[in-house]
């Protein structure tokens, strides 16, 4: 597992199962071991951890190396200590770049929840729901956050979907305004191809908005063919059966 990811789980009866309370009273992520005694189920994104990811991967290294160039070296600092510098700077940028992505898609549940939008992210929400209804106009039966647990022994929190149409969208937070023609979709539609299946909807397309966190408003997207779900749901139950091989763990639901 990188160091930048860590596992969510979820209870055969969907709801989640991301924190326990440890011997010591003090609360802690889930594990494994935790997981296989209650028989909770790994998360999307958990199971496509097994799957190697070179953009991300890419990044991380860029993060890297951004921060080899810009870290002055202390006086009488060795090789090691520069080094974990380097990494704790790396990370840090990391960090707060998921942190900064997290408040948008929490702003973005607020708006779908019918609570107040955070003043500071007001653009970036009025961005994302300008693109979802020119992308998908007509569809009204939004739902946000919904969580799942599917037989075959994984679960989910899905950012939108569409009950009646089987539609669903997956918000990612991107640095920049777009316009420097990098590829923004990879393969984002192993995970949405089984959010869709996780929630039983119907076979539809499926879309990214890709929320700049840099540029408040402006937004990309990805919409996925049914074709291109139909195969991330191939990579997906693949990657399913890799993972509890690895894990030597099965947790599919029980009858």
């Amino acid at each position: 597992m990188s160091a930048f990811e860590s596992s969510h789980w979820y209870a055969q009866d969907g709801s989640p199962f991301y924190t326990i309370v440890g011997a010591n009273g003090i609360e802690r992520p889930v594990t494994l071991r935790d997981a296989r005694k209650v028989h909770a189920v790994p998360s999307v994104t958990t199971v496509l951890q097994v799957v190697p990811k070179p953009q991300l991967e890419a990044w991380k290294v860029r993060q890297a190396v951004m921060a080899a160039l810009t870290l002055p070296r202390v006086d009488g600092e060795d090789s090691d200590a520069l080094l974990a510098r380097i990494d704790a700077d790396g990370r840090a940028q990391a960090k707060a770049a998921a942190e900064e992505g997290t408040r948008i898609h929490d702003a973005i549940e607020c708006h779908f929840k019918g609570q107040p939008v955070p003043a500071p992210y007001r653009l970036h929400v009025e961005g994302t729901l300008a693109r979802i209804a020119e992308l998908f106009p007509g569809v009204t039966d939004w739902r946000a956050e919904d969580y799942f647990c599917h037989a075959s022994g994984y679960g989910g929190k899905i950012d939108l979907h569409s009950p009646s149409t089987g539609i669903v969208i997956d918000y990612k937070g991107k640095d920049g305004d777009f316009t420097d023609g990098k590829k923004l979709a990879y393969d984002q539609h192993y995970q949405l191809a089984a959010y869709q299946k996780g929630m039983r909807l119907l076979a539809n397309v499926c879309a990214n908005i890709f929320v700049s966190r840099t540029h408040p408003g402006l937004v990309a997207h990805n919409v996925w063919t049914v074709e291109q779900v139909a195969e991330g749901w191939n990579v997906f139950s693949a990657a399913l059966d890799l993972w509890k091989v690895l894990k030597k763990y099965d947790p599919a639901v029980k009858a």
